[in-house]
């Protein structure tokens, strides 16, 4: 009997230091810090993921949906840094004269509505330097394109424009054009 109630304190000994830091693991992990940390560590990790595949819209969407959700302080500065991290993408690609893509990361910027933000005054753009580069995007191309059509390669300018209209919809000189480009186009067919 005496082995037995030795060999069940032993028992219980080995239990409580395998289970002891295991169960201040969970305590910390069900503390309201802890679980801020977590959902803002698993929130980031889910952005990261969109982001390394070029869905910015999703990684913004990821960073939004949770913010609102739980709008953990410390989740400000992990969606700015996530929200500065796919302006740098775009800027790169701006550099690189990669107009369409940075043309479409700007405007997935914009329309994510990060700039509206309680903290939006910690980014280091807002609406305007957005609709700003997305102009300069679309005036690129829509220059590109020009040129393509001035040495009469009317498929090719027709596709650089149709570029700019993914992140421009609305410009009308863009629409003008490809429509121009296509009734060439036609008649030059037409007459082959």
């Amino acid at each position: 009997m005496r082995n037995m109630t030795l060999l069940s304190c032993m028992l219980l000994c080995a239990c409580l230091v395998v289970f002891t830091p295991a169960c201040s693991y969970l305590k910390r992990a069900a503390s309201p810090a802890g679980q801020e940390h977590k959902v803002i560590a698993d929130t980031d990790k889910q952005a990261q993921a969109n982001i390394a595949l070029g869905e910015y819209r999703k990684a913004l969407e990821v960073y939004s949906n949770a913010y609102d959700r739980y709008h953990y302080p410390g989740m400000q500065s992990s969606y700015a840094r996530t929200a500065e991290q796919i302006r740098t993408t775009a800027d790169t690609a701006y550099q690189k004269k990669d107009f369409a893509e940075a043309g479409s990361i700007y405007k997935t910027l914009f329309e994510s509505g990060i700039t509206t933000r309680d903290f939006a005054q910690s980014l280091s753009f807002d609406d305007d330097y957005l609709n700003g580069q997305i102009n300069a995007c679309s005036k690129a191309l829509m220059e590109s394109g020009l040129m393509k059509y001035r040495e009469e390669k009317l498929d090719e300018a027709i596709a650089i424009w149709k570029k700019a209209l993914v992140f421009d919809p609305e410009n009308t000189g863009i629409k003008n054009a490809i429509e121009t480009a296509a009734l060439q186009l036609q008649k030059l067919k037409s007459l082959k």
